[in-house]
């Protein structure tokens, strides 16, 4: 069965990119077999980033563009796990997209399924935003809530909302708290190097502190992940 990962959240400047980059090298550092795509064209870090293991989608209510999402759905076909990052504002691109072509339908037979990871910055667009996904999907696509702490620190304001986190425990939304990457300039060094977060790690440019906070963040980042379920093995979840 494989899994159709849709690094989303709607909203622009949540970190959707950054999380999906530390799911790719997950994949690339547990050794499971993934496929990528960047669906983002005003944003593609992932593609410039990853572009030894990325390719471009579409998610577009254009008819024009219509092929070039298709793939997305087909290598979860034939792989494991399927990562997508969207760009902003794709809610109504992306519904229409599923529906139009019964994809939900057909991931049942084809053994494939859905997860959105809505990557949150705590702001009330954001959770707007949320609750609006999780209304129209309901449980036909599981969400995973990401907390995303190098965006808010303090997320007492969404623990106390009643009624999301009703709707939370309603649609059985699990939620993970995304680490924060400790000192922006060197999270701005490997961005403007196009750095891998691997390459990042076993950098000889830089020093051990460097080093170490890319170690640090990806070892919590891997816990947050393993946390969900959705990257195990087949054969561990039985």
């Amino acid at each position: 069965m494989g899994t159709i990962n849709l690094f989303g959240g709607e909203k622009g400047g949540v970190g959707k990119s950054f999380v999906c980059r530390a799911a790719v090298q997950y994949h690339i550092d547990k050794e499971k077999e993934f496929s990528l795509f960047d669906a983002d064209p005003t944003n593609s870090d992932v593609d410039r980033i990853y572009q030894a293991f990325s390719k471009v989608a579409i998610i577009s209510e254009g008819r024009e563009y219509e092929q070039m999402a298709y793939p997305i759905y087909n290598e979860a076909i034939e792989k494991r796990s399927v990562l997508v990052n969207l760009p902003a504002q794709v809610f109504i691109p992306l519904h229409k997209w599923i529906e139009r072509n019964g994809l939900l339908e057909i991931a049942k037979n084809d053994g494939v399924e859905f997860c959105m990871w809505f990557i949150s910055d705590g702001g009330y667009d954001s959770l707007k935003l949320l609750r609006e996904s999780l209304e129209t999907y309901g449980t036909s696509i599981p969400h995973i809530f990401v907390k995303n702490n190098g965006r808010c620190f303090d997320w007492r304001h969404v623990d106390n909302d009643k009624p999301l986190q009703s709707q939370l425990k309603k649609y059985h939304v699990k939620t993970i708290e995304f680490p924060e990457f400790i000192d922006n300039a060197h999270r701005n060094y490997i961005d403007i190097n196009s750095l891998t977060f691997g390459d990042a790690a076993q950098s000889k440019d830089q020093n051990s502190i460097f080093r170490q906070h890319v170690t640090q963040f990806l070892r919590q980042a891997y816990t947050a992940f393993e946390e969900t379920g959705v990257f195990e093995d087949e054969a561990a979840k039985q």
